[in-house]
């Protein structure tokens, strides 16, 4: 309701399926920094199967890496530009998540908790719901009252994912949920090996996380784009200095777009973070100088004949 009283007009069941492009003529345009534009954004609705434009002022793209890669693989127009070219290397990654009723209440020491060694190549988390739902100051959403009345007074709610995931997504859901209860009985012990499984359920996501691999940052958007005057660009996906991460991250880059779009400091409205902790602050000047050693041991090796340079990494490793 609040987004209608402002005159936001949500098309469901609608995906974009290209754009028109404003190019700048002459010399002169160029000469005084003049870029083209979007100005039209074309849609396809998927049950009706009519298409048809929108006019655009400005254009958000407001979607993950995966979404991006496939919007500028399949735009004539966006692959024009070198800026749009580099999203072609950015790639999503699967994400199998899961939540188990148990019909008994387990004890777990931390809410949220990061494993791996299950599966090769496969990370996971788990959250104990129970305890993160029972948070007095916690603004409980829909799926959490969900989840307290399926929960009885002795019973766990314990949310299993697993990232990097494609082998699992292909397995039945029976399959899944075995597998889930077995990494539990794993990780807590006994009390989860003696509850039961009552009511679980599934969703597979298929390539719908950002997958943040070396060399990654480098394709990665700006908050305003580099070769189109009127886009911009919002998610954990986009480069940012505000150090945020994830859904702040994507709330943080989404303010900053509307406040570029208002004309406003980009970072108009936006808490700054504090300073960093001293061990994260040495860690990254240790690492930084350690990428400068390696890069000038690189240099020393390809300007002369090797002979009293530095050794590269791949020196250790042979």
């Amino acid at each position: 309701d609040g987004v209608d009283r402002v005159g936001v007009d949500i098309r469901g069941d609608t995906k974009v399926v290209g754009f028109e492009t404003m190019k700048v003529e002459g010399s002169d345009g160029r000469r005084r920094g003049e870029k083209d534009k979007i100005s039209k954004v074309i849609c396809l609705n998927q049950i009706s199967g009519e298409e048809f434009a929108l006019e655009a002022d400005e254009v958000v793209f407001a979607v993950g890496a995966a979404a991006l890669n496939g919007i500028t693989r399949n735009s004539p127009q966006l692959c024009e530009y070198e800026e749009f070219r580099r999203f072609t290397n950015l790639r999503g990654t699967s994400v199998l998540a899961t939540r188990v009723y148990l019909d008994r209440k387990i004890k777990i020491p931390y809410s949220a908790n990061a494993c791996f060694g299950f599966d090769e190549g496969i990370g996971m988390t788990m959250f104990d719901i129970s305890t993160l739902h029972s948070n007095p100051n916690h603004n409980k959403s829909k799926q959490a009252d969900d989840d307290d009345d399926r929960q009885s007074t002795t019973g766990s709610i314990i949310e299993v994912d697993y990232y990097h995931a494609n082998p699992l997504l292909v397995q039945s859901d029976e399959a899944i949920i075995r597998k889930v209860k077995n990494d539990l009985d794993t990780i807590l012990g006994t009390s989860s090996q003696n509850a039961n499984i009552v009511d679980a359920a599934i969703v597979r996501l298929p390539n719908a996380v950002n997958w943040y691999f070396p060399g990654s940052h480098s394709s990665m958007p700006d908050v305003q784009s580099t070769s189109l005057s009127n886009v911009y660009f919002a998610g954990d996906l986009v480069k940012t200095n505000h150090g945020s991460w994830s859904q702040e991250k994507a709330f943080v880059t989404g303010m900053e777009a509307a406040n570029l779009i208002l004309r406003r400091r980009k970072d108009y409205g936006i808490i700054s973070l504090g300073e960093e902790e001293l061990h994260v602050e040495i860690g990254r000047k240790a690492v930084k100088l350690f990428k400068e050693l390696l890069l000038f041991g690189r240099q020393l090796n390809e300007d002369g004949n090797g002979a009293g340079a530095l050794p590269l990494l791949g020196d250790f490793l042979r």
